[in-house]
């Protein structure tokens, strides 16, 4: 035991490096199954696994109310409803923690099993490794919203815009409303190149690329190749050779900007994806500093 008043020594951080070009994954213990899971830097406290592996290792839902609704801007419309209940989860190197374990009857991940939020690791520090540092590097710190909360707060014009990360992202995607601000902002302008994210497997929503002012930036990271959700009809008016995306119409809040002086849509929504994350040799996840930092080399 230390002595009264003595000052307890800080956890080392938990290291987990990526293979060069991927997702960082990590060994998880559930229940009598090790699962190959991916870790998302985007949302908070869970486990999402695709249907086999839950599956495999002998999940049930929760009696009566084992269904419940899960946000995130990963997934189309927002939101949708997974069967899903408490585990023990251990992912190694780490101590067990419980937390919830959901799981929906189409692919969540293609190159992994399952899905869990790194701010669910039992760490103080969390970095993430991506490959080699740049002599140009450079820390940007972003103040997260608090201590477990992956998502960053920003505020352009009149509007607070969610923000998160996520490396499996290529691109950095924004709903209507939080578009509307920084073209307002003279940050960027749309530019009618049409193009599709794909945050699940099978899954194809289309957006409008958008041109950044020169030296814009967003949380003091500079803007790349960021795109606008917009409808199908939008999106073939824009190139009648576009093909259908796979949207629909519970999507389209997302491409809802502002009418008048009346808010519409949801609430804005950015997250930063590859185009800027792909610049990072290194992300770390600061618990008790309530900020991820990021070791970046732009202009490289």
């Amino acid at each position: 035991m230390p002595a009264f008043g003595a000052q307890t020594a800080p956890q080392p951080p938990f290291v987990i490096t990526a293979a060069p070009g991927k997702q960082p994954h990590i060994p998880v213990r559930l229940k009598q199954s090790t699962l190959d899971i991916r870790l998302a830097l985007s949302f908070d406290s869970a486990l999402i696994l695709n249907t086999e592996p839950a599956q495999r290792a002998g999940l049930k839902p929760f009696p009566l109310i084992g269904k419940r609704t899960f946000k995130s801007a990963l997934i189309p419309g927002g939101e949708a409803t997974f069967r899903g209940n408490l585990f023990g989860v251990t992912p190694q190197g780490l101590k067990k923690s419980t937390l919830p374990v959901i799981w929906v009857d189409r692919p969540i991940a293609a190159d992994a099993e399952g899905v869990l939020a790194l701010s669910v690791l039992k760490a103080d520090r969390i970095i993430v490794e991506l490959g080699p540092q740049a002599a140009n590097s450079k820390v940007y710190t972003l103040t997260r919203k608090g201590k477990g909360d992956a998502g960053l707060k920003a505020r352009i014009g009149d509007e607070n815009i969610d923000v998160a990360l996520e490396l499996n992202s290529p691109d950095t995607v924004m709903n209507g409303r939080a578009a509307a601000a920084l073209v307002a902002a003279g940050l960027m302008k749309r530019n009618g190149l049409v193009g599709f994210w794909k945050p699940f497997p099978g899954v194809a929503l289309p957006f409008e690329r958008m041109t950044p002012a020169p030296g814009a930036t967003l949380l003091g990271l500079p803007m790349s190749k960021p795109g606008v959700r917009i409808t199908e009809i939008q999106a073939q008016a824009l190139d009648a050779q576009a093909k259908a995306g796979t949207s629909t119409v519970e999507d389209d809040d997302d491409t809802i900007t502002v009418t008048a002086s009346r808010k519409k849509g949801r609430n804005p929504w950015i997250l930063l994806g590859g185009d800027v994350l792909s610049h990072c040799s290194r992300i770390e996840f600061d618990r008790p500093g309530k900020a991820w930092h990021l070791t970046c080399a732009f202009g490289t």
